[in-house]
């Protein structure tokens, strides 16, 4: 499971904007793609790309999880 999340990471990376929003937190400027069963939340720029957590498609996403640290 742990090779399929990098790959899919990896795969964010080159192309970011091709994530979606983060429906809820919409004012976020993050994205999301997934993973099955998870969510990979990040940010980018043109400078970076950064997850900023990755969460189960079961568990709530707390705002507190995408402050960054």
């Amino acid at each position: 499971m742990v090779t399929r999340i990098i790959e899919r990471v990896e795969r964010a990376a080159l192309s970011p904007a091709q994530g979606h929003a983060v429906h809820e937190y919409p004012e976020q400027p993050l994205k999301e793609v997934h993973e099955s069963p998870y969510r990979i939340i990040y940010a980018f720029s043109e400078d970076e790309f950064r997850v900023v957590t990755v969460v189960h498609f079961k568990q709530q996403l707390e705002k507190k999880r995408l402050s960054r640290r």
